[in-house]
Formats: C-alpha cells, structure tokens, sequence
C-alpha cells in the first residue's frame, strides 16, 4: 500500500524474509565466515544461537547460497518437523535414501555407506537443523549416533545448529558426552546497536528502490526506533512498517518524531512491543 505513495519499488520492510541482500553486520559477518571456515576445516558442530528476530534464517539462508554445491551436500531441517524417531529416516531422506523401512540400526549403516562415498569422491557432507532449541533429549541422543561416524580422523558429517539463546544450555543439561565434545563454537547473532540500526533502515529503504530521501526520516527518529526495537531487525521492520502505514494515511512525506511516538504509543497499547531499553 505504502509503496505506491512513497514510490518505492517494493515493500522494504516485510516481515517475512526475501531474496534481497541481508544487511550484513558485525555479528552477521562473524557468523557467517566462522560457518563456512568450520565447514572448510572439517569440524563437527557449531551452534549458532540468538534471540528471536535476529536473523538466524536470513543467515542460514545466505550460508547455503554461498556453499559450492559441488564441494558439499547439504540437507536442511526444521526441528519442529521432526519427532524422535523419525529423525535418522528425515536426514537419511534428505540426503537421499529413499528406502526407508526397517530397523534405525540398519538405516544408519545404510546412511554411513552414503555418507562415506559423498566422502571418498571429495566432497563433503552437511546437516543444518533450524530452530534447534525444540530438539528433544532422545533426538539429541540420535545426533550422538551419528557424530560416531567417522572418515579417518574426521567427523562423517557436519552439522550446523540454528537455535535460540538457551540451545548450548539446553544441550548441556543432559548427559551428552560425545556431542558436547564434538561443539567447536557457539556463535551468537546479536542485535544491532544504534548506529548499525539507523544503517539497517537504511539499506532496507535502499534495497526497496529509496530514492530522493523519500520518505523523508528526521534524524530524531532513529534513536527511538532502535529505543523500541532493542535493535531486533524483525521489531524494526514491524515498527517501521506500522510507521510507513501511518505516514502515507496522514498524508506525511516526511517522517517525524511526533509521527514515531504516535506509532509506538498505538503498538505499546497493543502490547506488541518489549518495554523500551530506556525511559524517555
């Protein structure tokens, strides 16, 4: 809708993610270049954790997309698909097998025999599993069995685990040896600070065909965005696009501080919002 009025070529802050280039922070860029380092060094598992809304499947999206294909295969779960007793057959599928009846035991020697040969003709293997955190204990247990399989000195698989701020607390609150040995980093996505939010909005903006600074943002504006937002990307885009929504309704090609408190104060009331990192 907003588009139009701004004449932006698209909406620049829509809440599900999309093909554009993500804004590639600090912590974005560590992330991202310590994943696919790991990957490059044969290590067995990295968590890579941060709050809700923070970017991890814009991340994990753009880590596969930058993975040779030819060098690495690659099969990307959701946890909240995947049920204990299912998860050997979901990754064996995912890599593949499509025989999936008989005995776990007889599937996994099946997967080993795959995975062995990806191995043995240069490549390399890669399990990523979002939303980590809802793994339950007997799952995790199944993840053991498979950094049991080996080639030579190395793990047979890697495995990238997408999760939530408690998933390294969550796996070391149970008896799992061989995984907890195997974790070689935990990287955190972190929020963006003030700065790196008022740019966030910006390459948004841009992304979306900004032109002419229009809509016009008052300097003023960005230190309650990022205020409200406690620089979560995902509460940024929400705001700024309620903030948009309200600019072209009353007729604002200018987006002021009035306009910003008008908005917070509507989605405060709404109970949409965190409390703000500091009073004003």
């Amino acid at each position: 809708m907003y588009e139009q009025f701004y004449q932006l070529e698209s909406d620049p802050f829509r809440l599900s993610p999309n093909t554009k280039p993500s804004y590639r922070h600090d912590s974005y860029n560590y992330a991202k270049t310590y994943m696919l380092y790991s990957l490059r060094q044969g290590e067995g598992v990295v968590l890579v954790t941060g709050r809700p809304g923070t970017g991890k499947t814009a991340l994990l999206r753009d880590v596969i997309k930058s993975i040779d294909s030819e060098s690495v295969v690659t099969a990307d779960l959701v946890s909240t698909q995947l049920q204990a007793e299912d998860l050997i057959r979901m990754i064996a599928f995912s890599f593949g097998i499509d025989k999936l009846e008989g005995d776990e035991s007889d599937l996994l020697k099946e997967l080993e025999q795959l995975l062995t040969g990806i191995r043995n003709f240069g490549r390399r293997t890669l399990l990523i599993i979002d939303e980590a955190q809802n793994l339950e204990p007997k799952s995790l247990k199944k993840i053991e069995l498979l950094m049991a399989l080996r080639w030579k000195t190395e793990p047979l698989l890697q495995i990238f685990l997408i999760g939530r701020e408690d998933l390294h607390e969550t796996i070391l609150a149970h008896n799992l040896p061989l995984l907890k040995e195997q974790i070689h980093a935990v990287i955190s996505l972190k929020p963006l600070d003030e700065n790196h939010t008022q740019e966030y909005i910006k390459h948004r903006l841009t992304q979306a065909g900004w032109e002419d600074n229009k809509p016009i943002f008052d300097s003023e504006v960005f230190p309650q965005l990022f205020n409200y937002s406690h620089g979560i990307p995902r509460l940024i885009n929400l705001i700024c696009s309620q903030l948009l929504l309200h600019g072209m309704t009353e007729n604002h090609r200018q987006i002021g501080l009035s306009d910003v408190n008008e908005v917070l104060m509507q989605m405060r009331n709404d109970q949409i919002l965190p409390s703000p990192l500091r009073h004003t």
